[in-house]
């Protein structure tokens, strides 16, 4: 007696697990690509809020934090030179006065105020006149990072 109600479950268990097929395959199917449309236009529209809004804000900031180089100004850098991985001399020149500036992470110290000022290069006037414009101007042109003469 008690095989018969184990024959019973394993024949009625394949018709259990396809039970769920037939109904779905029973039901009427509806365009997949139209529920998810509303879906897909909002992401797309917080998408582009989303860029509007970082582009806006670094307009503000480039306004308002005076990110703007290269503008007339009472500060000139005149050169500067790499000493190391994060350290830096720079020649400066302030109200016709040049200083040799020290510059690290952290810590900026005027080393020396020149009595006579010192003239850059030739090369490296036009290379800093122009800023990265010029640089990679001059690159492209001699196919090196130095400027042309």
């Amino acid at each position: 007696m008690s095989k018969r109600p184990r024959t019973s479950f394993l024949v009625m268990l394949p018709v259990l697990l396809l039970l769920p097929a037939l109904a779905l395959a029973a039901e009427p199917q509806s365009a997949p690509g139209i529920a998810g449309a509303g879906q897909v236009a909002r992401m797309i529209a917080g998408l582009l809020v989303m860029v509007l809004l970082i582009v806006g804000l670094a307009a503000l900031l480039k306004r308002f934090s005076g990110l703007q180089r290269g503008g007339p100004g009472a500060i000139r850098v005149v050169s500067s030179a790499s000493i190391g991985a994060r350290e830096r001399l720079l020649l400066v020149e302030v109200g016709g006065q040049q200083l040799l500036v020290g510059a690290a992470p952290g810590r900026i110290q005027t080393l020396m105020v020149l009595d006579e000022p010192v003239s850059p290069p030739p090369g490296a006037a036009h290379a800093a006149d122009g800023g990265f414009a010029a640089r990679l101007r001059d690159a492209l042109r001699t196919g090196t990072g130095e400027p042309r003469s």
